[in-house]
């Protein structure tokens, strides 16, 4: 009887080949932190009638399983023109109970916000969600002029590509709910970003600008440049849901020039409806006062059976704080 040591084990994989006679041999794998001290790890005794000369042994790593995701800060490193190795951020909050796997949502703040203030903005909703709250760079998103250069894009797709790592995580559910600026980077990332990466979008406070969508086709820009010239089908997503005040006086209902960004909005229904038509809608902009809801001043505009709506709230300003509630409600009846 012959003995093989493997005096060397080199992962993911070894293949080793020894020559050998006879028929039954025992294969003795042996590790070492010290080659002059061996330990044996695993024995095996295996049988042969075929006259080889050669065999050989294959060995390679069991995967471990996938993580649990626990509420905690999840980082990514970006250089860019301003920053070299800078240590983005996203506060997770992942519920208490035992639920195999949770759909997620994912707050993308307004200027001047922050991920962990929206986290506790919404404390009290979403409660069976985890709840992402991320960090735009100076507080703010690059969308186009804001002061802001960097990757953001990039950010939400490193995130999202980071959650669905875990095993608790429901990667089949998964909401940007946007806030203005952070709106912005939600209609970015309905553009951009491949339809398997995220199910639902929520934009509040903000729609389409015509760098975005010009000529019946939505544009996108290649970063690092801010010129929306690429052409790009839009994907697919499961809810596409806008909410927009019609006092908002930051970025006005009726859409127009806004100065202090120098970019031209589109109203805001308007703006919805582009996304109906890219999906298959061929009919007319729905008009007059639209349908009832919980509110009597919020009013739907519904698409495609209703997996694009516009909710035009009567006398909204551009914060719709007073109808937070409301909005958390609607938002939950198109997403669960």
């Amino acid at each position: 009887m012959q003995i093989l040591t493997a005096s060397v084990l080199v992962f993911p994989m070894l293949t080793a080949l020894v020559s050998l006679s006879g028929s039954d041999y025992k294969i003795t794998i042996e590790s070492s932190n010290n080659l002059n001290d061996w330990n044996s790890i695993h024995t095996s005794t295996v049988s042969s009638e075929e006259p080889n000369s050669f065999y050989r042994a294959v060995i390679e790593p069991i995967n471990e399983p996938a993580p649990t995701l626990e509420s905690t800060t999840l980082t990514l490193t970006q250089t860019w023109s301003q920053e070299t190795n800078f240590s983005r951020t996203a506060h997770v909050q992942v519920p208490v109970s035992s639920t195999e796997k949770y759909p997620v949502i994912i707050f993308l703040h307004g200027a001047g916000g922050s991920g962990s203030n929206m986290l506790t903005q919404y404390s009290n909703n979403f409660e069976e969600y985890i709840k992402v709250g991320m960090d735009g760079y100076q507080n703010k998103w690059n969308i186009k002029n804001e002061p802001t250069k960097a990757d953001d894009i990039g950010f939400l797709d490193a995130i999202i590509s980071q959650l669905k790592s875990y095993s608790n995580v429901d990667s089949e559910k998964i909401t940007l709910f946007g806030v203005s600026n952070g709106a912005g980077l939600t209609l970015k990332a309905l553009v951009e970003l491949p339809e398997d990466t995220f199910n639902h979008a929520i934009h509040l406070v903000t729609q389409l600008t015509t760098d975005q969508y010009r000529d019946g086709k939505f544009w996108y820009n290649e970063y690092p440049s801010d010129e929306y010239i690429i052409e790009k089908t839009l994907p697919n997503r499961a809810k596409i849901i806008s909410f927009h005040g019609t006092d908002d006086t930051v970025i006005p209902y009726e859409g127009g020039m806004v100065t202090w960004l120098n970019r031209t909005f589109f109203d805001a229904h308007e703006s919805i409806f582009y996304f109906a038509k890219a999906k298959g809608y061929s009919g007319e902009i729905l008009s007059g006062n639209g349908l009832n809801t919980i509110n009597v001043n919020i009013k739907a505009y519904p698409y495609l059976n209703q997996s694009i709506v516009h909710y035009k709230i009567l006398e909204g300003s551009h914060g719709l704080n007073e109808y937070k509630n409301d909005i958390v409600s609607i938002v939950r009846s198109h997403i669960e």
